[in-house]
């Protein structure tokens, strides 16, 4: 069976088998590449080991969770000098090496943790036919590549008291490119004693921000 529109695979990969449950569909897919190359030494190969069924989340499709079967070779390595004797194909376009998810599964998931929060990604994923859970949902954010820095123009700072009267810690919040807020303990002390910190995070990271300092609560 050829690759549905609704379920697009990358090319040289088919369709075997579906299998549609009340709240699940088993789609069983298969390679037919005739070579595949060497993860180590890149050399393509043609020569089969042996096969195995590999299980993945996919996207939902109709509100139903979709499973995806991969009927995944193992090859023999033709170089006599490469390390790796026998390796399993890669299918980059469609899921990483030992990952339990698709890729467009974790786009999604990334997107909606965006959007949302790990909890709120959690219940929001669930309506969806997505499932997971609240620690995957931030992973997924936590993994994202570190976006260049920019000039920070304005400097949220919020601190509180992990106890009454003692340790006070402060966090910064730049509205760069939804820059994730920091926290650290406060440089100096009290806030209410010392002059504003940031001042001297401005000077140290050498940046003319413009900062809001919130007055504490007496």
């Amino acid at each position: 069976m050829e690759s549905n529109p609704l379920l697009p695979l990358p090319e040289g990969m088919h369709i075997d088998q579906i299998q549609a449950s009340e709240n699940e569909v088993s789609i069983t897919v298969i390679a037919t590449h005739p070579t595949c190359c060497c993860p180590l030494c890149s050399e393509p190969s043609c020569s089969i080991h042996s096969h195995y069924r590999r299980r993945v989340r996919d996207v939902p499709c109709g509100g139903r969770r979709v499973q995806l079967v991969l009927c995944v070779r193992k090859f023999f390595c033709c170089n006599p000098l490469c390390e790796q004797k026998i390796f399993t194909e890669r299918l980059p376009d469609l899921v990483l090496p030992w990952a339990k998810m698709t890729i467009r599964y974790c786009q999604q998931l990334t997107s909606i943790g965006l959007a949302t929060c790990g909890k709120g990604g959690t219940k929001l994923a669930a309506r969806l036919g997505m499932q997971t859970s609240r620690q995957t949902v931030l992973r997924r954010i936590m993994d994202l590549p570190d976006l260049p820095g920019g000039s920070i123009l304005y400097l949220g700072i919020d601190d509180f008291s992990f106890r009454r009267g003692c340790r006070f810690v402060w966090r910064r919040i730049a509205n760069v490119r939804h820059k994730s807020p920091s926290m650290s303990r406060h440089p100096f002390g009290n806030p209410n004693e010392q002059p504003n910190p940031p001042q001297s995070w401005s000077v140290f990271n050498k940046t003319d921000a413009r900062s809001v300092w919130p007055a504490m609560s007496r």
